[in-house]
């Protein structure tokens, strides 16, 4: 089978990777074996998602069902263009005689682990596949780990996904006490005879929302995101958080629908997230911290997909109940293609410019006009305009909201109306967030010394392709539309076909609109051959010459929008005034926090530690003591496992 030769191949990539020494022609061995794989996988999974059943018998524990296709193949889209230019972020370090072994092999074996926590239906081995994922992330994200910021983030990252985990555990526990099953199947098949399993849905919701980013649970997004290599940051946004999505979407599937609450709660998280996502992106000076934040922003817009959904469940009402999971489905790959192209963009500013800090950057567009294009196509999808793919995905959550309002009486259209307001004030922002990061970066005059940004075949390979896709969706979404629909046929959903026709027009529009642009741009270019316009410098607000530190700031553009929402982003300016006739040099300067770090996490850690340091007096040599704890907490198990069988 086309998909297991895939496996096979990624295998023996990762293999390859512990038995050679890396130099530049090993790593290139290494690399092209991966992505042959992940070709070789990508095509077999496309395969079988559009209906097409797997040659050979597979086990009760190995699932091949569409939403578990359609997770394997967003994870394998992805990571070959992720792949690719792992190659060439690992090229400086090997001329530097840098080791990239450890890196390489943690790095691959997680994409390996990754797709199998997707095709798993065994509660168990999910569980161990997910450590596996998360465990080879942390290997890899602690690549340099000299850096204090490194140890900081990566330990924030590992503490956050063992919470995770540890609700997790919780989770399929209750469940296999009220099934007597590990097999994801047999939930669906047997009513839970647990009475509480609404608050099974509250536990499983916070593991899976912890791994997803979901506010509150987000603080470690944007820690672990800028200190870990940006290989790594890219699968982290790209992909591991999806696993969260996965999870959520699949606790619906095994679960039966708690009423419209679970729908309502879901909507509220989601949309808290996303407005807030993209509000604490705008303030931020840091190119990857501020990625991290958009990721928040757009897993608050895949959640209000999943609770639309589940609205649709509460109410028996299949045209809905579709809308909102197509639009969670397009819109989780659609965030995974264009966020892993702003995050392979924002590292090759990184290595080429050395900062991350945008007020540092500048007239990037001077010294590479098509690496700014990319990006440029990027920040265009993930701020949700046409003709690109992050509208299509909004466009159908959008019609969700319509659908609601049309089949749902009472105050459901009221609140629809809210909701719709909510997700264009979130388009809104994400618009001015990027018109910030991409007017500051990339155009005027460089605010230090002038970059020398190129990308190499590989860089713009990768870049190119993921590029490609964000066109490509855009114009044609019918194309992923017929993976999507596969997964809705398992449970007899359908998108109305008014909808369904809705994509063909807006495809003419867009390219109608586009030829006109294009049209536009070589009139203008003929008229000036004919007749050359005059050239000037521009007007510098009668100054004689224009310099950098003349130049808008991002602070300085944001700074009215952030100034609306202070308090909640803990939104401080630190102000030096002139106040005299010839003034001394004065200074500006701007910061955040993040509510759920410092209102939550760091007193919750203090509290805890204080806990722990208060029981030091159990830190004693003598081993009677340490007999004498274990005795105790036998007998309080023992205690637990004999009520909880009454």
């Amino acid at each position: 089978m086309i998909l297991i030769a895939g496996f096979i191949i990624q295998l023996l990539s990762a293999g390859l990777s512990v038995a050679l020494k890396i130099q530049r022609r090993q790593s290139a061995l290494v690399h092209g074996m991966f992505a042959a794989g992940l070709l070789v996988s990508v095509c077999g999974t496309a395969w079988m998602l559009l209906g097409h059943a797997p040659d050979i018998s597979l086990p009760d524990f190995i699932s091949a069902d569409p939403l578990s296709l359609f997770f394997l193949f967003v994870i394998q889209l992805v990571s070959l263009p992720i792949v690719i230019y792992s190659y060439s972020y690992t090229l400086p370090y090997l001329e530097n005689r840098q080791s990239v072994k450890p890196f390489l092999i943690f790095f691959l074996n997680g994409v390996f682990f990754t797709q199998t926590v997707v095709i798993v239906q065994h509660a168990v081995l999910f569980l161990v596949c997910w450590e596996f994922m998360a465990l080879t992330s942390y290997l890899a994200m602690v690549f340099e780990k000299e850096k204090p910021e490194v140890q900081k983030g990566s330990w924030m990252y590992l503490v956050m996904t063992h919470i995770s985990v540890l609700f997790l555990y919780v989770f399929f526990l209750s469940l296999y006490a009220a099934t007597g099953s590990w097999l994801f199947t047999d939930y669906l098949r047997e009513p839970l005879a647990y009475s509480g399993y609404h608050y099974l849905l509250i536990i499983g919701f916070i593991g899976f929302g912890i791994k997803a980013g979901f506010m509150p649970f987000h603080f470690w997004l944007p820690q672990a995101h800028p200190v870990a290599p940006t290989v790594l940051s890219a699968f982290l946004s790209g992909i591991i958080i999806k696993l969260g999505i996965y999870g959520i979407l699949r606790m619906l599937f095994m679960i039966p629908p708690a009423g419209a609450a679970a729908g309502w709660i879901i909507l509220g998280i989601s949309m808290f997230s996303a407005i807030f996502g993209v509000w604490y992106a705008l303030a931020q000076h840091d190119l990857k911290k501020l990625l991290a934040y958009h990721s928040i922003e757009n897993i608050g817009i895949i959640g209000i997909g999943i609770g639309m959904t589940a609205l649709g469940m509460a109410h028996h009402q299949p045209s809905l109940t579709a809308l909102g999971m197509a639009g969670a489905l397009l819109h989780t790959l659609n965030h995974a293609v264009f966020k892993t192209l702003l995050f392979i963009g924002s590292g090759v500013i990184y290595q080429k410019c050395h900062t991350r800090d945008i007020e540092k950057l500048g007239g990037i567009v001077h010294a590479a006009p098509v690496f700014v294009m990319l990006f440029v196509i990027g920040s265009v999808a993930i701020s949700g305009l046409p003709p690109l793919n992050g509208f299509i995905s909004e466009f159908i959550i959008y019609l969700s909201f319509f659908e609601t309002a049309a089949v749902i009486p009472s105050f459901y259209p009221l609140f629809m109306l809210i909701m719709t307001v909510g997700l264009a004030f979130v388009g809104g922002l994400a618009v001015i967030c990027f018109t910030k990061i991409n007017s500051v970066m990339f155009l005027g005059l460089p605010r230090t010394e002038r970059p020398a940004l190129s990308g190499d075949r590989f860089v713009y390979a990768a870049m190119g392709f993921l590029a490609f896709m964000c066109v490509f969706i855009g114009l044609y979404p019918e194309s992923v539309m017929a993976l999507i629909r596969s997964v809705l046929a398992v449970n007899d959903w359908s998108i109305p076909p008014d909808y369904g026709d809705i994509f063909s027009s807006m495809r003419w529009v867009f390219l109608s609109v586009v030829l006109f642009m294009a049209g536009a741009v070589f009139m203008r270019y003929f008229l000036l051959k004919i007749r050359p316009g005059r050239v000037s410098k521009a007007w510098a607000c009668g100054y004689r010459r224009l310099n950098p530190r003349m130049q808008y700031t991002a602070s300085s553009y944001a700074d009215e929008m952030n100034s609306l929402a202070a308090r909640f982003l803990l939104y401080r300016k630190n102000e030096d005034t002139p106040k005299r006739l010839f003034p001394e040099p004065s200074r500006l300067e701007s910061h955040t926090g993040d509510f759920g770090e410092d209102t939550l996490a760091r007193p919750l850690y203090k509290v805890i530690t204080r806990i722990i340091l208060s029981l030091e007096w159990l830190n004693r040599t003598d081993i009677r003591y340490y007999v004498a704890c274990i005795l105790i907490i036998l007998v309080v198990y023992t205690w637990i496992a004999f009520l909880w069988n009454l």
